[in-house]
């Protein structure tokens, strides 16, 4: 079974589950995306908010690529609870992460340094929008840029 990553969508994964042919999979309108009800994914994971300590399942297709997340969950066992209503058989299937919460927490900064803002160091969780591949630059510093480019020359 292909394990996820410690952190996935800022998120540090508690347990997850392979949903395989065991599982049987009844749609009680689990997880509305867009307009449309998700449906069976081939993985799961129960997974914590750094900052607020909410717990969440995230939806997930092949290669753990989050396709839906359904929050507001006090524990991890709710959780779990609340998704196996759907997936029936997956309550033997959750594998407990063996990456520490803190562990996970230094990866998830690790990942925001790295999608920082170039310029001040914003992370995208601190600027509406962020654009750039190897140089990345924040909505506030083009902002700022464009207010230092256009001010009046008498304003020096």
């Amino acid at each position: 079974m292909e394990i996820p990553p410690p952190v996935l969508a800022g998120q540090y994964v508690v347990a997850f589950a392979h949903v395989d042919a065991s599982v049987a999979f009844e749609q009680r309108h689990t997880l509305n995306v867009g307009g449309e009800w998700l449906g069976r994914v081939p993985y799961l994971a129960v997974c914590q908010e750094f900052e607020t300590a909410e717990f969440t399942v995230q939806h997930c297709g092949q290669g753990w690529e989050p396709l839906g997340i359904a929050a507001g969950y006090r524990t991890a066992d709710e959780a779990k609870r609340a998704v196996e209503r759907s997936y029936q058989g997956l309550a033997d299937k959750w594998v407990s992460s063996t990456v520490a919460w803190e562990d996970a927490r230094a990866i998830h900064e690790g990942e925001l340094k790295e999608e920082s803002c170039s310029f001040c160091g914003r992370t995208p969780l601190e600027v509406t929008s962020m654009v750039g591949e190897e140089v990345r630059i924040c909505k506030h510093c083009v902002d700022s840029f464009h207010r230092l480019l256009h001010r009046d020359d008498d304003e020096t």
